[in-house]
């Protein structure tokens, strides 16, 4: 564009000097006269196109660098804009570490001071129950002495008192485990993966406790929990199991993971005077873990509950918490009551929902149709117990939500690298050598299998 309009004013002036030339010559001017005087009107107007040009160059200087100044001072403030945020950034950021460093110091010092009741409350309830107990024997010796006093035929009857007496020393024996157990906080968090089907996902965990003797053997909870039921000691195992809970759940939470964990609780718990309470307050001081936290009671532990149980699990439900039932046993639920319970999950093995003899749930439904009836109430089926390949192609027939069981991972006790580990199939059991190996031959012979009828 430059070009062109300079091409134009040289035009112009040569124009003009040639006009100017005609015009000397029209006035009676000799030719060599006009001809001067049209090439001093073309220089003359040379110069001033370049004095034009210069003017002008200069004005688009002043211009760009008035741009570049704007440019400059937009940038600027910019750049403090973006340090002020970076900063205001910062400063949150330190705030809510400062305050999660402060709530968890918080829930330490709580589990502690809680820990401390709970022991000696449990040491009470021990020492009570251990003097009924020898108040009961002194009383049996003492019937039995004056029964072999009053008749020689009943002496017989002494060394079936001293088996019983035997029977009950293994029971005396393990409440001394589990009272020294909890004194000592020898108390460990195992935990199993549950995984979304059929990816493979880790979504959930199911914390599960286990005691550890003086000598360092692992009491198991069919070991104990009878004896720890009958001495009132359950509250206190369940109180460990939900505090080591939500502290695992911060952690994960710390670390981006957004996976929730599946809590067992007991029916004693439930119908805790003492516990309950405290119970509830420290769940309502968590309710920003309502979509973490999954409580868990078997099957049996739903059809035995009393008022006081249900009243309990209606308050815990209130705030929005979720329950699972596990343990099944039958499948003809009351969905109603689950769903007014606010049961989400259901866990069935696959002895149960493979088992041949059982077709129906109950009401001439299909087994097939136990997970959409399950999903128009809200409920999600999970496997548990799952040890195979060939029981998780069996299991998607039921179009399971999610899985869990040793081929998904073993319990295992929490440590720091428990919420980083990936879930990584055990090996599959080996099947029959005549089969073939392998998921596709597994969908290949289940596909066999319907063909033939």
């Amino acid at each position: 564009m430059s070009n062109l309009k300079d091409g134009v004013i040289t035009i112009a002036c040569a124009a003009a000097g040639a006009g100017a030339a005609l015009a000397m010559m029209s006035i009676g001017q000799t030719p060599a006269l006009a001809g001067v005087l049209g090439i001093a009107v073309f220089v003359v107007g040379s110069n001033l196109q370049d004095v034009y040009i210069r003017a002008a160059d200069r004005a688009a200087l002043r211009k760009e660098l008035l741009a570049l100044k704007r440019a400059d001072l937009i940038l600027s403030d910019l750049l403090a804009q973006g340090a002020e945020k970076h900063q205001s950034e910062i400063e949150r950021l330190e705030a809510h570490v400062g305050e999660g460093e402060n709530r968890i110091g918080s829930e330490v010092k709580m589990f502690e001071t809680v820990m401390r009741q709970f022991a000696e409350s449990m040491v009470k309830r021990v020492q009570g129950v251990e003097s009924a107990q020898a108040n009961a024997a002194a009383e049996t010796q003492r019937l039995e002495q004056r029964l072999s006093q009053m008749r020689a035929p009943v002496a017989v009857a002494a060394p079936r008192a001293a088996g019983a007496v035997a029977a009950a020393a293994p029971k005396a024996e393990m409440l001394d485990i589990i009272q020294r157990a909890l004194v000592d906080n020898r108390v460990d968090l195992h935990v199993q993966p549950i995984v979304a089907l059929p990816q493979r996902k880790l979504k959930y965990y199911e914390a599960l406790t286990r005691l550890r003797a003086a000598d360092g053997r692992t009491i198991m909870p069919a070991q104990y929990l009878a004896v720890a039921e009958e001495a009132g000691l359950m509250s206190t195992v369940d109180n460990l199991l939900l505090f080591r809970s939500v502290q695992f759940i911060r952690r994960l939470t710390a670390r981006q993971r957004d996976v929730g964990v599946f809590c067992n609780v007991s029916l004693a718990s439930l119908n805790d005077a003492q516990f309950f309470p405290q119970f509830v307050d420290f769940m309502r001081a968590h309710r920003d873990l309502i979509d973490q936290i999954v409580f868990e009671l078997p099957q049996s532990a739903y059809d035995a509950m009393g008022p006081g149980e249900e009243a309990s699990l209606a308050e815990l439900a209130r705030l929005g918490f979720a329950f699972s039932m596990d343990h099944v046993t039958s499948l003809e639920f009351d969905l109603d009551a689950m769903r007014r319970r606010g049961v989400r999950f259901v866990k069935v093995s696959p002895q149960i929902l493979l088992n041949p003899h059982m077709r129906e749930i109950g009401g001439g439904i299909a087994i097939e149709d136990l997970k959409p009836l399950l999903a128009r109430h809200g409920i999600a089926l999970i496997g548990e117990k799952i040890e195979s390949e060939r029981q998780v192609v069996d299991l998607l027939d039921f179009e399971i939500d999610y899985g869990q069981g040793f081929l998904f991972g073993e319990p295992r006790a929490l440590k720091d690298d428990v919420a980083e580990t990936p879930v990584a199939p055990a090996a599959p059991v080996a099947s029959a050598p005549a089969q073939p190996q392998g998921m596709t031959a597994l969908f290949q012979q289940r596909g066999q299998r319907r063909a033939a009828g």
